[in-house]
């Protein structure tokens, strides 16, 4: 069964510079703790990640995964190609500016995994995941600026 998450979070910064920050797809072993290794197998002509390889660990599970992105103004996606765990991952970043000089940031995370969890490890997980995705993505862009 699929399960979804959302974390929402305002950071200090414009949009170009945190799309910077999630453009940067090997610097998510430094802010994620689940993210082991990452490789971009494919970019765009721009030197935008399309297809990414990971290996992760987390609460006890190695997965090794590979996504494919999608760049708009303000919005980034991703969904699964292949994964040992995972049956489904759709995520997304939507970014607004509030007109202040912060950004609300969106994060939408799907996933529907091959194994079986209990369910109190799967809604811990998600809560991380969230608030890795916001916080951590948060703490980065916040890191680079100083």
């Amino acid at each position: 069964m699929a399960v979804s998450v959302q974390s929402v979070t305002d950071i200090p910064a414009g949009i170009p510079e945190i799309m910077e920050v999630l453009a940067d797809v090997g610097s998510l072993v430094d802010w994620s703790d689940a993210h082991r290794a990452v490789e971009i197998r494919e970019a765009d002509d721009e030197g935008w990640p399309i297809v990414v390889w990971s290996k992760i660990s987390q609460y006890g599970v190695a997965d090794e995964m590979v996504v494919r992105y999608e760049w708009y103004d303000g919005e980034v996606s991703w969904s699964l190609v292949e994964s040992g765990t995972q049956k489904v991952q759709n995520a997304r970043y939507e970014l607004t500016d509030n007109g202040d000089g912060t950004t609300k940031v969106v994060f939408d995370l799907e996933v529907d995994l091959k194994i079986k969890l209990p369910g109190m490890v799967v809604k811990k997980a998600q809560k991380h995941i969230a608030d890795v995705a916001t916080k951590g993505l948060r703490d980065e862009v916040l890191r680079r600026q100083s």
